[in-house]
């Protein structure tokens, strides 16, 4: 039986990168994906050019020369901008919508759209689960939150299955390692709040190479998928342990706001969705996920 194919949208951003990457040390294993660009293919990608997505066409194009399971839509604006900047904010509303309009379209029966722990807001002393009320804190949850009622909509009016992924942080993608790969020895260290209990910040993560496995698995289940899905590995980490497997220096900020420390993702929907996938991992085998796709080129 031929392998399922998958279209990413979005492969040129900071965690299409990594996939791309992942996908290299991943073979030729599982389903295969096609990467979307939106303005150049680079040599010896499997992919596809779709500038932009109020044109339909050239996803229609790709579906009829290869067939996909499912879509993964990551892309969001073109310009980077800030998470409190409301307008910009609302290119990850009419991007997914512009995309649902051309699956649509093009027969695709599944999407799979990355949304974010953002739409939580603030920790509750405990991990979020799907039936949790939202409570977004800056206009980039908000907007997440409004696609996930967009994509909601538009799944009863399409009859497609279309399944928001909160995706918590990915290892390399997310502030505090993506942005330490960049640091020298000539840096001083990083200021990490250090709560009594002498951890930091406890969040929920995963590395590239995990969350490329489970991309696959979800996008070829034959079970019917929720409509919203928390996304990260089942076990969180701590920050300081983070910075030290990744050997990069930081001194302690004492912190007592304990309201902080644990804002982290109940995953257990997800573990038993892709049962094939190891989701209990560590710090010490996140970064190692991260830091063998930055030596990948």
């Amino acid at each position: 039986m031929p392998r399922p194919h998958i279209a990413f949208l979005g492969a040129s951003g900071r965690i299409g990168r990594l996939l791309r990457k992942a996908e290299r040390i991943d073979g030729d294993a599982d389903a295969q994906i096609i990467w979307q660009f939106r303005d150049h293919l680079p040599d010896g990608t499997k992919g596809f050019l779709w500038p932009d997505f109020t044109d339909p066409e050239p996803l229609i194009t790709a579906q009829s020369k290869t067939p996909f399971a499912a879509i993964l839509v990551f892309t969001g604006a073109s310009q980077p901008a800030h998470k409190d900047d409301a307008e910009a904010m609302k290119a990850h509303v009419s991007l997914v919508d512009q995309v649902l309009t051309a699956a649509a379209l093009a027969g695709v029966p599944r999407v799979l759209v990355a949304s974010s722990s953002a739409v939580y807001g603030a920790g509750k002393g405990r991990a979020f689960r799907e039936e949790d009320d939202l409570a977004p804190i800056n206009a980039y949850g908000a907007a997440k939150a409004e696609m996930e009622d967009l994509a909601a909509r538009r799944a009863n009016a399409e009859g497609i299955e279309i399944c928001a992924l909160r995706i918590g942080n990915v290892a390399g993608a997310d502030m505090l390692l993506g942005n330490s790969s960049a640091r020298t020895e000539d840096d001083p260290p990083l200021d990490l709040d250090i709560f009594p209990d002498g951890a930091g910040p406890r969040r929920s993560y995963i590395g590239p190479q995990t969350l490329l496995k489970t991309l696959k698995s979800l996008s070829a289940s034959p079970r019917p998928l929720p409509a919203r899905l928390n996304h990260a590995a089942t076990k969180p980490v701590d920050m300081n342990a983070l910075l030290d497997a990744a050997h990069v220096s930081w001194r302690r900020r004492p912190q007592s706001d304990l309201a902080h420390q644990n804002i982290t993702l109940d995953c257990s929907a997800l573990a038993a969705l892709c049962s094939g996938v190891d989701l209990e991992t560590s710090a010490r085998n996140i970064v190692a996920e991260w830091t063998t796709c930055l030596e990948r080129t």
